[in-house]
């Protein structure tokens, strides 16, 4: 009966141990994975160090260019001051100690600043909200490695996207500021970019208004005309054609819309040359 014991003794404390190393075993994974998903959910944002290294730059395109989905977005960005905008597509920011030029990927807005186009309708409109939205702020870059780094221009390729705003392509495109453009190769967010541009369409927003698309050549301004001084009607003086008022009170070639045809007399004194025709030029 001793032995009988002292076994059921040491087998619940085998239990009892086992039983422990359970419970902890389950509690480690459960902790673990509300801080994953804390931190999946609250992305880090740094500003860039204006001393980066190559390979601290080399390692952040390194996470941009792994995007595989279209709704990922790298967990840790780096954000860069905006130095200019030159239209509704492309800015200058401060890149690797150097201003770079970044051509937006996906989007296509009116032209303003092509010497070799003339500008274009809802241009100027679509400029406007990227120097009120991008100007003097700070924004991400996230790089497509389906479009490469740089275009045939050496512009830097990539989406750019303004904390508190998201991505600055599909806002341009959802206001009617931009139409979906593909180069070449589909690119990871082309879906959504379409998407946004069949609803803004339906819309009516923006150029899809105003201009009935894009590629549409802004119409000159016409030049306002000065309206002539109108000859007095009913009440002229013999002599003039057209209406001339009669003297007094005398009057002179700028007061009256010339050439003037004189046939009689001429109390104004217009005929200077006496051809027959006053206020010439």
């Amino acid at each position: 009966m001793r032995r009988t014991s002292r076994s059921v003794r040491w087998l619940s404390a085998v239990v009892t141990a086992v039983a422990v190393g359970a419970l902890w075993g389950c509690a480690a994974p459960e902790d673990g994975a509300e801080l994953d998903s804390a931190g999946s959910d609250s992305p880090s944002v740094s500003e860039a160090p204006q001393g980066a290294s190559e390979s601290e730059d080399a390692s952040e395109e390194a996470a941009t260019d792994s995007e595989t989905t279209e709704t990922e977005e790298p967990k840790q960005v780096r954000l860069y001051p905006v130095v200019s905008v030159a239209d509704g597509d492309t800015i200058t920011v401060r890149y690797r100690g150097r201003d770079e030029s970044i051509r937006i990927i996906g989007i296509d807005t009116p032209e303003t600043v092509d010497p070799n186009t003339p500008d274009e309708c809802w241009g100027e409109e679509a400029s406007d909200t990227a120097k009120r939205l991008l100007d003097g702020k700070k924004v991400a870059l996230v790089f497509d490695a389906s479009q490469g780094r740089r275009d045939a221009y050496d512009r830097l390729l990539a989406y750019v996207v303004r904390p508190g705003i998201g991505d600055f392509g599909l806002v341009q495109i959802q206001r009617g500021n931009a139409i979906e453009y593909t180069y070449d190769t589909a690119y990871k967010r082309q879906t959504r970019y379409r998407l946004a541009e069949r609803v803004a369409r339906r819309a009516d927003k923006g150029l899809w208004k105003k201009c009935g698309g894009t590629d549409t050549p802004l119409a000159p301004a016409q030049p306002k005309k000065t309206p002539k001084p109108k000859s007095p009607g009913g009440n002229c003086a013999p002599g003039y054609a057209p209406c001339v008022a009669p003297y007094p009170p005398d009057l002179n070639c700028p007061d009256v819309d010339g050439p003037v045809s004189v046939t009689g007399d001429d109390p104004h004194g217009l005929d200077a040359d006496g051809d027959g025709i006053a206020c010439e030029s």
